[in-house]
């Protein structure tokens, strides 16, 4: 069964590493505030976040990457930003407010960022960080833009939590949401929204949806609201389709009185833990699941990541980034240690571009290795037969090699040593790179299946 699937994930991509671990992009220059999301649009990637200086220049809250370096915007906000996503080819921006005044959902057109419909307003807020009129995100449903974040007005109307826009006015959806969940925060603040099978679903901190006790999870079909089981105990900050199945990310600790350490699956009817789990590495760390995404099928978990814990209650250290696919996961020989992880973006070269921060600090940084890189081929014929490989690795080449490295399917190092054309390779069944050198000279790689 593992030689099946990891043929199929032969056939979809392949991973090319020149070694683990990621470079900070700027580390003497000043960046001053967590980078939270990016996002294509119109070839130009974008990031945003609670800097207003990034890699030493001054920026409104909005950077492009340019080639191999961060550059200011030609747009920007007046707060900090918490998301920006590509609907129906245009690019919309949220932030949160810094005041207890109005908040507006925006997008950009004719070359400017443009006020949505009318602005949202919280009528509790006392002006700390998470009692102010915030918009979290955006998605589309049914036709209509859906915001969601913390507000419980939206010009003369009530609107709590969530709201819909149908082109010409916001409006309330179901009862929207209310409450903090219990246990957790007081506050209400839902983080995300995501659109599944026709349905509009939505995480955060808040108890009811419509009057549905749902305790930081949730889904509207239109019609109704319903809770996903018992809900967690604390903030649900990330959800993602991933191989079919819906998987929640946060702060929380339980469902249902049931252990799951900030990641959890949903089995259809109830969320069950998965065969690991985040804690803190002391009782500084605030450990929780920020994003979630899917990148050449292996979905990246990003977030306050300090340290993984497994079922025989053995641990394993990761600094605010793994990989996994659905079985085994990657931790990037330890990942950012000190940071917490919040965007994640492949680029066009196949590097991992990753952002976020700390304490007013912000963090961006490049990995080392390369990913799903399609052109990993060179004048230099090399042959491995038969392949799949037992035990032993047979090798022609029709140059000089003098040394080998051997990568599995993360991009992980697992076997390196002197080349002869007979390597005994004793590690699990799996796909594999193998990369040949002369000296110290990088000089071509081959792909092999272990039976």
């Amino acid at each position: 069964m593992k030689y099946y699937s990891l043929l199929t994930l032969f056939l979809s991509f392949s991973i090319f590493s020149f070694g683990q671990g990621f470079d900070e992009i700027c580390p003497d220059e000043n960046t001053n505030g967590v980078i939270v999301n990016c996002v294509e649009y119109n070839d130009t990637l974008y990031a945003t976040g609670f800097f207003n200086q990034l890699c030493g220049f001054p920026v409104d809250y909005i950077a492009i990457w340019d080639e191999d370096e961060w550059q200011p915007a030609q747009i920007g906000i007046t707060d900090p930003g918490h998301a920006m996503r590509v609907l129906n080819n245009q690019l919309y921006v949220v932030r949160y407010e810094n005041s207890i005044d109005s908040n507006w959902v925006y997008v950009y057109q004719n070359g400017d960022l443009e006020k949505v419909g009318e602005g949202i307003y919280l009528t509790t807020a006392t002006g700390q960080f998470s009692n102010r009129p915030n918009i979290y995100d955006v998605a589309e449903y049914n036709g209509n833009l859906i915001a969601c974040g913390e507000f419980d007005r939206v010009g003369d109307s009530d609107a709590t939590g969530i709201m819909q826009y149908d082109g010409n006015e916001w409006s309330a959806i179901g009862g929207g949401l209310s409450g903090g969940i219990q246990g957790g925060s007081p506050l209400m603040f839902p983080h995300q929204l995501m659109v599944h099978n026709n349905e509009l679903y939505v995480c955060g901190n808040f108890r009811f949806a419509g009057g549905v006790e749902v305790n930081g999870i949730a889904k509207w079909d239109g019609t109704s609201w319903s809770n996903m089981g018992a809900g967690f105990n604390e903030t649900v900050y990330s959800m993602i389709v991933y191989n079919d199945e819906i998987y929640a990310g946060g702060a929380f600790t339980e469902s249902d009185g049931v252990e799951m350490n900030r990641i959890a699956k949903w089995n259809g009817t109830s969320w069950e833990p998965l065969n690991f789990g985040f804690i803190p590495l002391n009782n500084f760390n605030f450990t929780f699941v920020h994003t979630m995404t899917e990148i050449d099928g292996l979905l990246y978990m990003a977030g306050g990541l300090t340290e993984i814990l497994f079922p025989d209650e053995s641990t394993e250290i990761c600094g605010g980034l793994i990989s996994y696919d659905g079985e085994n996961m990657d931790t990037f020989s330890g990942g950012v240690p000190d940071n917490d992880i919040e965007a994640v973006y492949k680029l066009d070269n196949g590097q991992l571009l990753i952002g976020g921060g700390v304490f007013g600090t912000g963090y961006s940084g490049l990995s080392n290795f390369i990913l799903n890189t399609s052109d990993i081929s060179s004048k230099i014929e090399v042959a491995i037969a038969p392949n799949p490989v037992d035990d032993l690795i047979n090798i022609s080449s029709s140059e000089r090699i003098t040394s080998y490295e051997v990568l599995d399917q993360s991009g992980r190092l697992v076997q390196r040593g002197e080349y002869s054309e007979m390597i005994e390779f004793l590690h699990a069944p799996g796909l594999y790179l193998i990369q040949l050198y002369e000296e110290d000279e990088y000089k071509t790689t081959a792909k092999f299946l272990k039976k």
